[in-house]
């Protein structure tokens, strides 16, 4: 009987008092995790630009496609990202009918490349060249670097906001900046001009040079470290 007496159950007042901690811990924490949730998404998918950039250039060194690209094609709170390739006796036949001996970055879905598809990935993500599909872009990587091009907005030639960016003391234009879907576009953070990123976080960078060198970067409020 003693043993009954001496256990005893919550009070209303002590379960409130947990129910309150639990919501203003709740509330703290909540929107941190929001912001590492978002700053994954965002991550991960740099990453796998990266990885497929990694490999169509390691399929292009390899001679499996001689010549390869991808290509980023944004739309309304997506965007798609395609690698594409071209086998040697096809390369070879285009350089034997051109009179100049130059083959074009050329973005088309048949015919040119005989690969369309050696890799896709779309993600509800935005990216600094644009919102819409007439704001894609491309960049092509040879086995030697010879045949390395960009088209449209990927191309600082014919796209004056794809601007020079400072990454670790060097000035580069080739990259492709990964930042939330929802962006509203502005200043670009580094370097002035303007794009669809705008000051949004997180954002990632990711850097190619003609030889299919990849590297990643993250802004960190002032500049863009590597990762």
């Amino acid at each position: 009987m003693q043993l009954q007496q001496d256990i005893k159950g919550f009070t209303i007042l002590e379960l409130l008092v947990v129910v309150v901690i639990v919501a203003v811990v709740s509330a703290v924490g909540y929107p941190n995790f929001l912001e590492w949730q978002k700053d994954r998404a965002i991550r991960a998918a740099a990453e796998k630009v990266a990885t497929m950039l990694t490999g169509i250039s390691t399929q292009a060194q390899r001679g499996a496609y001689p010549l390869v690209q991808f290509e980023v094609t944004p739309s309304a709170g997506s965007v798609q990202f395609k690698s594409k390739g071209m086998l040697q006796d096809t390369m070879n036949g285009k350089l034997n009918q051109s009179n100049t001996k130059i083959l074009d970055c050329t973005i088309v879905n048949s015919g040119y490349w005989d690969n369309h598809t050696v890799d896709a990935y779309t993600k509800e993500v935005g990216v600094h060249i644009g919102t819409g599909s007439a704001d894609n872009g491309a960049v092509c990587f040879s086995r030697d670097g010879s045949f390395y091009g960009e088209k449209n907005k990927l191309n600082n030639l014919t796209n004056s906001n794809q601007i020079n960016l400072n990454l670790e003391g060097r000035n580069t234009n080739n990259y492709l900046i990964i930042c939330p879907a929802s962006s509203s576009g502005g200043s670009m953070l580094v370097g002035g001009g303007s794009n669809s990123c705008g000051s949004s976080k997180p954002q990632y960078l990711v850097e190619w040079s003609r030889f299919g060198n990849i590297k990643k970067f993250k802004w960190s409020g002032s500049a863009w470290t590597r990762q």
